[in-house]
C-alpha cells in the first residue's frame, strides 16, 4: 500500500512537472508600437539623423584646434576621440532601427519594405566603417580623402531616408485606410536614390503594392 501511495505521488509530481516545463513563455507583446510603424522610427530616425550631421560638424571642427577653441594640440585629440566614439554611437542606432524595420517587414513578407530598410541599414553601417576610416588615418591626405568618403556616405544615408519618408505626414486618410508607400517608377527616382516612396492612402492592406505603414484610427 505504501508502495501504490509512493508511485502515485510520484506521477502527479512527474505531470504536474511536465505540464510547466511545457507552458508557453510569455513574450512582452509589441503589437501596439509596431502598429505605428515605420512611423514611429522615421520620427526617431530623423532625429538621430540630425544629431549625426552635427557630431559630424564637431569632428571636424576637432581637426582644427582654433576652430575648436581648445588652444591645445592635446585637447583637439580628446575632442577627436569623444567625436569619433558619439558619431559611431548615433550610426550604430539607426544601424539597428533599420535593422528592426528590415525584420518587421520581412515578418510580413512585404518586400519592397524589406530592400528600402535594408538599403538604409547597409548605408549606416557604411558610415560607421567611414568613421573608422577617418579615425585610422594617418597622414593628411589620407585624413581629407577618408573625410570625403565619410561626408559622401552621410549624404547618402540622409539621401535615402528621405527618399523613404518624404511626405509621409502629409498622407491625409480617411478613419480606416491604411497608409502606404507605394514604390516610385524608376524614371522618377531623384539623383542618389536607389528606391523612394509615394506614401498614400488605400482602403485595404491588399491594395498596397508596396509596404504598409499605420492604418488611420477612428476616434
Amino acid at each position: 500500500m505504501m508502495h501504490l501511495k509512493g508511485l502515485m505521488l510520484w506521477l502527479t509530481i512527474t505531470a504536474v512537472s511536465t505540464t510547466l516545463g511545457t507552458t508557453p513563455k510569455r513574450t512582452p507583446s509589441n503589437t501596439k508600437a509596431s502598429s505605428e510603424e515605420p512611423f514611429r522610427s522615421f520620427r526617431i530616425l530623423d532625429a538621430r539623423l540630425t544629431l549625426l550631421t552635427n557630431q559630424q560638424d564637431a569632428l571636424k571642427a576637432a581637426f582644427n584646434p582654433l576652430q575648436s577653441g581648445s588652444g591645445s594640440i592635446a585637447a583637439s585629440s580628446g575632442l577627436r576621440t569623444k567625436a569619433f566614439r558619439n558619431m559611431n554611437f548615433t550610426a550604430a542606432g539607426i544601424e539597428r532601427i533599420a535593422s528592426g524595420l528590415e525584420r518587421l517587414y520581412e515578418g510580413r513578407h512585404q518586400l519592397f519594405g524589406v530592400q528600402m530598410f535594408r538599403m538604409i541599414r547597409i548605408k549606416a553601417e557604411e558610415v560607421q566603417r567611414g568613421v573608422n576610416a577617418v579615425a585610422k588615418a594617418q597622414t593628411r591626405s589620407a585624413l581629407d580623402l577618408a573625410t570625403k568618403r565619410l561626408d559622401e556616405r552621410i549624404v547618402s544615408l540622409v539621401v535615402q531616408f528621405q527618399a523613404a519618408s518624404g511626405g509621409y505626414g502629409a498622407a491625409r486618410c480617411s478613419p480606416d485606410a491604411w497608409t502606404c508607400c507605394e514604390p516610385k517608377r524608376s524614371k522618377d527616382l531623384l539623383q542618389s536614390e536607389r528606391l523612394a516612396c509615394m506614401w498614400g492612402c488605400v482602403a485595404t492592406a491588399k491594395s498596397c503594392t508596396g509596404f504598409l505603414g499605420p492604418r488611420i484610427r477612428r476616434r
